[in-house]
């Protein structure tokens, strides 16, 4: 691997080393490879794309390209499925059913249909046989993972068997519609009363474990900037309202739709953006919601030996880790990426620099993380697409002011840090607190 060499933007920048390219052609044999091979190890190469600590940068761009491009079934097929799961044919469920799927995945497919109330709905089909073959696969990879470990150069400090667990019990999880739908409620209380945000309803008669009926959405994919141009609708806007949806889940409630890609987010007519396809979900207790914003503070404060801290505290890391070398390793990418400015700051970019520091120390990511990143990489670029001038950390920082101002330790730490420099008190660093402070509960107030 490079050693301590800075990544511009991965995806535009030439290869810089035969050993890049390399990994840049594994990648690419792994993926077609996967994508042979069916849903389970497709749903893999997804997973693996997102995984900083345990694939190289070159390999994780290549399997990136799983996440689209999945052939549909027939539909005869889903026919049969709908029947077994819900006792009648659709023809017979539905005033109208289109026989022509709206999107296929690794998992499932989609189709449009009418109700008999009249309500226009969207019918996911899961693929067939699916659990069937998820079970005979994660056997295969269990066994293949009891193997590598007989190898401790081919583990890296990873506990294959674990993450092939962690795996099977997450798909799992997945293609249970029933527990679906009931995410989706969740997400509907707890934003009841956010007006620009609309969860569809699940129609639960319906709706079974392999088959899921759920109100149709209508308008546009959020990344349709022509039409939202021509209807004069605000990109700001429309960026700052995912933003603050998304960022309340993660730092707020700690309950998170884990795939936020374009095809799950759509402009409505009224301006209101629906999200929907709730099945892949995360969940972050208070413990880890405080690691993550002491993080996001600790990397604008350029505080590379807390951020260390902070990996440890969010089990990224063992506590006997190598500091001081680590730290070395972080500063030249935090400090080259904040040189070009605090609002040209891009987060895919910091995790691709990191990628290198993650992939050769004992980084280990927590499944609740991996969702995390995956989730604020896909916001992001979703955002960027919209609105070129977005900024992440802009947008972050004041649900971590808030989370601060509930969490009295760390407020204290900043006390003693930003107030009390050298042992003396600074004037003006009170002054900056208590203005954030003010501003800070004006807005609690108000929101």
């Amino acid at each position: 691997m490079r050693q301590g060499g800075l990544a511009t933007d991965a995806e535009e920048r030439a290869l810089s080393s035969a050993e890049y390219e390399e990994y840049r052609v594994l990648g690419a044999w792994l993926c077609d490879q996967l994508h042979r091979l069916g849903p389970t190890f497709i749903k893999i190469g997804q997973t693996l794309s997102t995984r900083a600590d345990l694939v190289p940068l070159p390999a994780m761009l290549e399997l990136a390209k799983l996440q689209e491009g999945v052939a549909p079934f027939p539909h005869e097929l889903a026919r049969e499925i709908i029947n077994r799961e819900l006792g009648a044919y659709p023809e017979d469920l539905y005033t109208e059913f289109n026989p022509q799927p709206i999107a296929a995945a690794s998992l499932a497919q989609a189709y449009r249909a009418v109700l008999k109330d009249g309500r226009d709905v969207v019918v996911k089909v899961q693929r067939p046989g699916l659990p069937q073959i998820l079970a005979r696969d994660v056997q295969v990879l269990g066994a293949v993972a009891d193997e590598v470990m007989e190898y401790p150069s081919l583990c890296r400090h990873t506990d294959w068997p674990g993450v092939c667990e962690e795996f099977a019990r997450t798909t799992f999880e997945e293609i249970d519609y029933i527990r679906e739908g009931r995410s989706a409620d969740v997400f509907r209380r707890n934003f009841r009363n956010f007006e620009r945000i609309y969860i569809p309803r699940i129609v639960w008669r319906l709706t079974g474990r392999r088959v899921l009926t759920i109100e149709f959405v209508d308008g546009f994919r959020i990344t349709d900037v022509e039409t939202l141009d021509s209807l004069g609708i605000s990109r700001e806007e429309v960026t700052k309202i995912g933003a603050t949806f998304y960022l309340r889940q993660l730092l707020e409630d700690g309950f998170f739709h884990a795939d936020p890609h374009p095809g799950n987010m759509r402009v409505m007519p009224d301006g209101r953006i629906g999200i929907f396809d709730f099945g892949m979900v995360g969940r972050l207790d208070a413990e880890l919601k405080q690691h993550l914003v002491n993080a996001l503070i600790h990397v604008t404060q350029r505080d590379y030996r807390a951020l260390v801290d902070d990996f440890v505290g969010m089990g990224f890391l063992n506590n006997d880790v190598d500091r001081e070398a680590l730290c070395a390793d972080l500063a030249p990418i935090v400090d080259t990426r904040f040189a070009e400015g605090m609002t040209k700051v891009r987060f895919r970019q910091m995790l691709f620099d990191f990628s290198d520091v993650c992939y050769r120390y004992p980084f280990r990511l927590p499944t609740e993380f991996t969702y995390v990143m995956r989730a604020l990489l896909t916001l992001e670029g979703v955002a960027l697409t919209i609105n070129p001038k977005f900024n992440f950390i802009d947008a972050a920082m004041p649900f971590a002011h808030k989370l601060l101002l509930k969490n009295n330790r760390v407020i204290r730490q900043a006390l003693i840090k930003e107030v009390f420099t050298d042992g003396r008190f600074n004037r003006n660093a009170a002054l900056r607190l208590f203005k954030t402070a003010a501003s800070i509960t004006g807005s609690l107030l108000n929101s």
